[in-house]
């Protein structure tokens, strides 16, 4: 997900999707009360303990962060990508806190990197984008010692261009990009990317606020690649994206689902997981489709920030999210399709049989996954803010 999807599945920053974790209560005093300040000959040893075992708690904790606090984990990934209850089970088994912040586009996520203020531990970019951030050494290699799961994940998903040798992530959940609609307030059946640029639905139409998601589909309408490297190709689908505007009601990556369950739109350019569990509530009212066209596929990944400080519960949450049972416990919380294979026969058939989710082979033969433009990204760039702007 330019992600996720708000992936688009890049997206601006979205609110918690797990709330915030619970405190941890503070213990009670020792039986008999008292007065519990240590006594100066007490302290000293205190002192002296903490100075002796400083070097063992640098050794095995990865750095001075971990030392610090070991037991947190600062995630920071799309919205509706991490159920709840999968963070409360994790921080139940392993006594580490974790604190969510979510975000709805891959370029939310890099400015926040890029920073340098950063305090996370985990993040999910897409595809393209995580290969931008290895190349600005905005990651941590993987220590593949310590993920033993590894063995789980789905080898077509592995060893992809935008991280050869997966040095540095974990591929998490993948799927497409496509349109969602209403079929009672939509005419005609849907095929096309021609839909959201037909004036009959003027005003109720939602386009991604994802600059990749928008153009691509502007460029797939044109005959050309999502990755389409032509500058003059690439300003017709502004001038196209442009003359579009005044039909669409709203650019939103983060809410493109609900409103689209909540009739405020009829028809929703989106990722796929969060559109198919409005299908699935009302099957005779609502659809999903990748145009003939073609469409986007993204892979969303884990991976640990150059920046991290809590590398021991990185690893030990990654572990836990490569288990088959976990990771068909987010299939089934967020709908998006999971790189672990070993999961698979583990989720429910509604959804493993769902073509929404689990596109068949027919449907991926049409999709392309989102590549960086090197050079070209600010001409784009430049394109989106006047598409925007006008």
């Amino acid at each position: 997900m330019t992600g996720g999807r708000p992936r688009s599945r890049p997206a601006p920053a979205r609110a918690s999707r797990t709330g915030s974790a619970p405190r941890r209560q503070r213990p009670p005093d020792r039986p008999g009360g008292g007065d519990r300040r240590a006594r100066p000959e007490r302290r000293w040893l205190t002192v002296l303990a903490v100075l002796l075992a400083l070097p063992v708690a640098l050794a095995c904790g990865g750095g001075p962060g971990d030392a610090r606090g070991a037991r947190r984990l600062n995630v920071y990934i799309w919205t509706n990508y991490l159920p709840a209850e999968v963070v409360s089970d994790f921080q139940r088994r392993s006594g580490i806190r974790v604190e969510v912040d979510t975000y709805s586009s891959n370029e939310a996520l890099l400015e926040k990197l890029q920073s340098g203020v950063a305090d996370y531990d985990l993040v999910v970019p897409s595809d393209y984008m995580l290969q931008v951030m290895v190349a600005q050494r905005l990651l941590r290699p993987l220590d593949r010692r310590r993920l033993p799961g590894f063995a789980n994940l789905d080898p077509r998903l592995l060893d992809r261009k935008f991280d050869p040798g997966n040095r540095f992530s974990l591929p998490y959940l993948w799927g497409t990009t496509g349109i969602g609609y209403d079929r009672l307030k939509v005419s005609a059946p849907v095929d096309s990317w021609r839909a959201l640029f037909d004036p009959r639905y003027a005003g109720r139409i939602l386009m991604l606020d994802d600059m990749r998601e928008a153009f691509g589909a502007a460029l797939l309408l044109d005959g050309r690649s999502i990755n389409e490297r032509d500058p003059a190709a690439l300003r017709r689908a502004a001038d196209r994206l442009r003359a579009q505007k005044p039909l669409v009601r709203t650019y939103n990556s983060s809410e493109f689902a609900s409103l689209l369950a909540a009739g405020d739109v009829d028809l929703a350019q989106g990722w796929n997981g969060e559109l198919a569990k409005v299908v699935a509530q009302d099957r005779r009212r609502f659809a999903y489709v990748v145009p003939r066209e073609g469409g986007t596929l993204w892979i969303d990944s884990l991976a640990v920030p150059a920046t991290a400080r809590h590398l021991d519960a990185a690893y030990a949450f990654l572990a836990y999210l490569l288990e088959p049972a976990v990771a068909a416990r987010v299939v089934g919380g967020v709908r998006y399709a999971s790189a672990n294979r070993a999961a698979r026969p583990l989720v429910d058939p509604a959804i493993r049989d769902d073509p929404a989710v689990y596109p068949p082979p027919a449907v991926l033969d049409r999709c392309e996954l989102i590549e960086d433009l090197g050079a070209l990204t600010p001409l784009l760039d430049q394109l989106w803010t006047e598409v925007k702007a006008h």
